[in-house]
């Protein structure tokens, strides 16, 4: 279906029922003003400690930056340019935008998808077909492991790595990274002195995803073309095993868990049953779930995508989901994507027609050289739903 190009924030209260209304009423960032900067189809979505948005954009190779005021500019990337910038060796602080038009000296991506923001506001990207993992600090781009067009499954320290289908990515708060490969069927560590280190998965066979309450290994097959990751502020990991209708839990030490999800591709929130296994956590059904948030308190936001039926979940710390919206009743029924939480606990999820499966093609260069700004940003001050401001 068609759907238009957006940033939409939500209250933490708010509850089921959303109506089409009620979502166009809180856009942050409209089809208009993203547009203008050359964003035609946003996916992964991130907050930083200033109040700013970011999103990436899968087909247009950039990072779309979104301040407090709803002003719209090209944050990292030439939109409609892929490429990378694996001249001579690992690049490290590569300008995030050409220094004049034409100059091909700044900061290129390829697909990228998942992004996520530490406490220093380095923002991460998960930079998909370029198989590595970047950071944007202070006005450069560098990479933090991984070659271009060079896939693989190795750990290691920055060049030595490979990934394969980085899709998403997030971060501790000691600076550890961690990232969920699609195609390796994997959970990836980076350290804070970079080093490359495999928790969970198989790159040549994927899991059922019955190996759960073990101890993770990186030869097992606990994992099914993972989607998303996000960790909590006890430093639990947790991955949207996609491919098993799961979301597992990683504790810091070591452990895999099953959080939540039967393992049965559906839409129920699952019944309260007498025993572990029949409780809601273990009998709700999950589609493709992908981008993944967490809150100050423990709660999971997903975004899951089921065959003509999406919805915005939240699963609190036990497993057990609640809807936030159900978006076959809206004009926006395939069209959610990424989600994250902010600072002051707001919640930003991206519209678009993004497909969560991977294409292999380039997209075409949309213009950038309009600077207005579509109207819909400012009037999402509009909106009748308040959220906490507290700051983290």
């Amino acid at each position: 279906m068609s759907c238009s190009n957006q940033v939409v924030r939500f209250a933490l209260s708010d509850a089921s029922g959303v109506t089409g209304f009620s979502v166009t009423s809180k856009v942050e960032a409209g089809a208009i003003g993203l547009l203008a900067r050359g964003c035609t189809m946003v996916g992964g979505v991130c907050a930083d400690y200033s109040g700013n948005i970011y999103v990436s954009d899968y087909a247009q190779h950039c990072i779309i930056k979104i301040d407090e005021g709803g002003r719209v500019s090209n944050f990292a990337g030439l939109p409609g340019t892929s490429g990378n910038n694996d001249v001579g060796g690992l690049p490290t602080r590569v300008p995030c935008n050409d220094s004049s038009v034409g100059a091909g000296d700044g900061a290129r991506f390829y697909q990228p998808m998942g992004l996520c923001c530490d406490k220093s506001n380095r923002i991460y990207v998960a930079d998909y077909a370029n198989e590595q993992i970047r950071v944007i600090d202070s006005g450069y781009v560098s990479t933090v492991a991984g070659i271009a067009a060079t896939p693989g499954f190795v750990d290691g320290v920055g060049s030595v790595a490979r990934f394969e289908g980085p899709k998403d990515v997030a971060v501790d708060n000691s600076g550890n990274l961690y990232v969920v490969e699609y195609l390796n069927s994997s959970l990836r560590k980076i350290t804070s002195n970079g080093s490359v280190l495999t928790i969970s998965g198989n790159m040549a066979s994927p899991g059922t995803g019955d190996e759960e309450n073990v101890k993770t290994d990186k030869y097992s097959r606990q994992l099914n073309s993972p989607r998303g990751v996000a960790v909590d502020p006890e430093g639990n990991v947790y991955i949207m095993d996609s491919g098993n209708y799961k979301i597992k839990k990683v504790t810091p030490n070591g452990w895999i868990y099953l959080h939540s999800g039967s393992g049965v591709m559906g839409h129920s929130l699952g019944t309260a049953g007498v025993t572990p296994a029949t409780c809601q956590s273990f009998t709700c059904t999950y589609g493709l779930n992908s981008f993944c948030a967490i809150d100050k308190s423990g709660n999971l936001y997903v975004v899951s995508r089921e065959e003509s039926a999406t919805r915005l979940l939240m699963i609190n710390y036990n497993g057990v989901p609640a809807e936030i919206a159900d978006f076959r009743t809206t004009a926006y029924v395939d069209c959610p994507i990424g989600v994250t939480v902010n600072p002051g606990q707001k919640l930003f999820v991206t519209f678009s027609n993004f497909e969560t499966g991977v294409s292999s093609s380039s997209s075409s260069s949309s213009s950038s050289s309009s600077s207005s700004v579509d109207s819909s940003s400012s009037s999402s001050s509009s909106s009748s739903s308040s959220s906490s401001s507290s700051s983290s």
